[in-house]
């Protein structure tokens, strides 16, 4: 059974490195496997490799697409639609029906998810979720209700960085692979009402004039859109934003105070030997209601759905009084979540929370002098007991931060010195006393609001202490490059893996050396091959950052950003999800040269960030900039002529000469050479700039790669500064299908004219050249560093 679990669970897990789904041809081979391996008495238990794998395509292709392509046409026409979704990809307007699955403010009237119901006219049998923008809601739309809209389809397709947040992923975990730009409002189909909806409305109006409004709603609603860009960013600081974000934690210690709340009303007023074996039934039976309530009003998110699942698997199995070991309970009700959800394992969120339920029940087995200590110590003073629990939840906290290490350096490349610690007070005071207070709050909104708004302003005035009490922590943080990463990771295992294998009875002692000194092994083999790179190499990486530019040059150890990428409304910066964890990833705790090509904020966005994080030693900039905080050394403008050496490396200003009223023009046009190879950089040069540029330096403007001017505008890239640059690589920075066209199509005709060869950041991913004097080599994120199924669309 064990041996079961684990092929299945390792089947899972191993879909995170497909690079393709099972195709039709590939779900008939597995199903042949399937079926010869299960008539195979000895080789049976291996037909659940096959068997999962199906399983796993079959389950996103449905979920993510509402069809199932390697079907039979009966068996399609009755589970999934007739109608592709991957066919209304086509650029044109569609009218849907659509019910929404979000709560509604006015902070994300134009950004929320809903069930696709109809297409075109069409009932759809299996309904996928879609993303919906409205970039101008006329209406106020809420949840539940379903509505016609007109509609354009794309699919959903994040920014694709090393190190930076994978939204792609992340979306197709959350069952989403389509976005639905709403261009019409038609017509409210059905209004059909929500308790969820109409508790939502009632705190939202309650909690209006409170400071913290939007955390009570995130503790409650799970409604995060009301947190002000402020507030995220000390929560993010201080290590607490799981606290946030309702799931396994959420539901477990709601599931507890229910549970205890519940033993102490029995063991008060119901004496057990009145109640029998109703008693424990009646315990777990009104915990497991609270938590699924909780679930409800969360909205049955997907986090809070495996929660739940967990947690009543969990009941049941021990419910049964049957002998169940820790690693087998820990592995069925994997197993159980992954069967529920297949595409839970692309979920950094499950794998957190698992690992840290993990941790606290392999702490509390192999600890259970802290469980059992204040028996022992029978009816000694409260003051005991007191010590007893802070000595647990020391223990914990500090397990927790050990053994999630791995997870969080493989996740985000860093960690917060100071989160246990916070952590220590955030988890209790939150748990305890702020989340009961607020759910105290949402019944009694519809019971008697007076008492809610007294209980909303206790939450209120208890979250506005605890950020008062750390807002002036000075906040450390260690970042680790990828291979420090994975350096530590192993190091990491080798002790856990130990302790556990010295623990464990009838484990030979040899398994245990041999073990730590294969890791071992490894640590040292990686610190051979980190050798440093060599002399003649350097390093061209275009970072995908959406609409805008950011590109890293290095070599021998010094660095230069050209661009900083978008910076949008909101305060939100790409800078401070792509750029920066890229940097620090590798390495980078300080720039030798910042260039910011020109003042347009596609370009400049994330400057005050990457300026104040990475302290460059120069910077120069092609237009006037404001500096924020602390000077740079040498701060100057961008101009012509100027030359300087990064490593072995030439860099040269060929424009612009002074600045003119076209701010376009005005850009930082730098050309960096090794003496073989040479780049060109050229910012959102017009035409006019182009030509001036290819009669003022001619032949010297040629260069093996050249960023295409104006993300490929069709005002750029003209047919003569093409000819005259010959570039082997054109590279365009620009947004996945944008909504102005770039690179246009003209522009990429004129370079197919030339034999140029193309890169585009919005289709590719990050791009990445390794120059030497030898061959320019190309890798991009996409399809060679992470070529993995959940970083392609699903479109036609």
């Amino acid at each position: 059974m064990r041996l079961l679990l684990w092929l299945s669970i390792i089947v899972f897990i191993s879909s995170l490195f497909w690079q393709n789904l099972l195709d039709n041809n590939g779900i008939i081979y597995a199903s042949v496997i399937f079926i010869a391996l299960f008539f195979i008495p000895r080789l049976r238990i291996l037909a659940v490799i096959p068997f999962f794998a199906v399983y796993f395509s079959l389950y996103a292709q449905l979920t993510l697409t509402g069809t199932l392509a390697a079907s039979p046409v009966t068996l399609t026409s009755f589970f999934s639609n007739p109608h592709s979704l991957q066919a209304s990809v086509d650029g044109q307007d569609h009218i849907i029906v659509a019910q929404i699955k979000s709560l509604i403010s006015d902070k994300n009237s134009g950004y929320f998810s809903a069930k696709l119901v109809e297409l075109d006219g069409h009932h759809l049998n299996y309904s996928p979720l879609l993303e919906m923008r409205w970039y101008a809601p006329t209406i106020k739309v809420q949840e539940g209700e379903k509505h016609v809209f007109k509609v354009r389809f794309k699919p959903v397709y994040g920014r694709a960085n090393p190190a930076g947040f994978d939204r792609q992923k992340w979306k197709y975990s959350e069952h989403i692979a389509y976005q639905a730009t709403i261009k019409k409002h038609i017509k409210q189909q059905t209004s059909a009402f929500s308790l969820r909806a109409a508790l939502y409305e009632e705190v939202l109006a309650l909690s209006g004039s409170l400071k913290n409004q939007g955390v009570i709603l995130a503790l409650s609603f799970a409604d995060k859109s009301l947190i002000n860009l402020s507030q995220k960013t000390q929560i993010k600081k201080l290590g607490i934003a799981h606290l946030f974000a309702i799931s396994g934690l959420h539901i477990s210690l709601f599931f507890s105070c229910i549970y205890l709340c519940a033993a102490y009303f029995i063991q008060s007023f119901s004496p057990k030997r009145y109640l029998g074996w109703f008693s424990w039934r009646f315990l777990n039976v009104s915990a497991l209601l609270g938590a699924f309530l909780y679930a409800y009003l969360a909205g049955f998110s997907l986090p809070t759905q495996r929660a739940f699942l967990m947690l009543l698997f969990a009941v049941v199995i021990l419910s049964m009084k049957r002998r169940c070991s820790l690693i087998d309970l820990l592995l069925l009700t994997l197993f159980v979540i992954l069967v529920w959800d297949p595409l839970a394992v692309l979920s950094l969120s499950l794998w957190l929370s698992y690992f840290a339920v993990c941790t606290i029940l392999i702490v509390l087995w192999h600890f259970p002098q802290f469980i059992n200590g204040a028996e022992r110590r029978g009816s000694r003073a409260g003051l005991s007991k007191i010590k007893h629990y802070l000595s647990l939840l020391l223990l914990i906290q500090l397990s927790l931060t050990l053994l999630m290490l791995p997870v969080q350096l493989l996740g985000f490349s860093a960690f917060s010195l100071l989160a246990p610690l916070i952590n220590l007070v955030a988890v209790p005071l939150f748990s305890l006393l702020i989340i009961p207070i607020t759910l105290l709050a949402v019944v009694f909104a519809i019971i008697y609001q007076p008492v809610a708004r007294v209980l909303l302003n206790i939450s209120d005035y208890l979250i506005s202490c605890f950020f008062a009490v750390f807002e002036p922590t000075q906040f450390a943080y260690l970042s680790f490059s990828s291979q420090q990463g994975l350096l530590l990771v192993l190091f990491v295992m080798v002790i856990v893996v130990s302790y556990i294998l010295l623990k464990l009875k009838h484990v030979n002692a040899r398994l245990h050396y041999l073990f730590s000194c294969t890791l071992l092994s490894f640590i040292f083999i990686s610190l051979w091959l980190d050798r440093g790179n060599k002399p003649d190499e350097w390093w061209v990486e275009v970072m995908d950052i959406g609409q805008g530019l950011s590109v890293l040059v290095r070599n021998q150890g010094q660095s230069l950003l050209y661009d900083t990428g978008p910076r949008y409304p909101s305060g939100f910066t790409t800078a401070e999800v792509e750029t920066v964890p890229y940097l620090h990833s590798i390495g980078i705790t300080r720039l030798n040269y910042l260039l910011i090509s020109h003042s347009d904020i596609d370009h400049a966005g994330g400057f005050d960030l990457i300026n104040r994080t990475f302290l460059p030693d120069t910077l120069i900039m092609g237009e006037p900039l404001t500096l924020a905080g602390q000077q740079n050394k040498d701060t100057k403008l961008c101009r012509a002529g100027m030359r300087w050496s990064l490593g072995a490396l030439s860099v040269r200003v060929l424009s612009p000469v002074t600045l003119s009223d076209n701010n376009n023009n005005n850009s930082c046009v730098v050309h960096i050479d090794d003496g073989v190879h040479a780049l060109l950089l050229t910012g959102d040069i017009d035409k006019k700039q182009e030509i001036k540029l290819a009669e003022k330096y001619g032949s010297d403007l040629q260069s093996d790669l050249l960023l295409a001017a104006h993300h490929g505008s069709k005002h750029s890239s003209s047919e003569v500064f093409i000819k005259t640059v010959d570039p082997q690589w054109v590279i365009f920075s620009a947004g996945f299908m944008n909504q102005w066209g770039f690179p246009a199509t003209q522009v990429k005709l004129r370079y197919a004219e030339q034999n140029v060869r193309m890169a585009n950041s919005g289709l590719n991913g990050f791009i990445r050249f390794k120059i030497t004097r030898e061959n320019i080599n190309m890798q991009t994120y996409r399809e060679d560093l992470a070529p993995y199924w959940y970083h392609h669309s699903f479109s036609l």
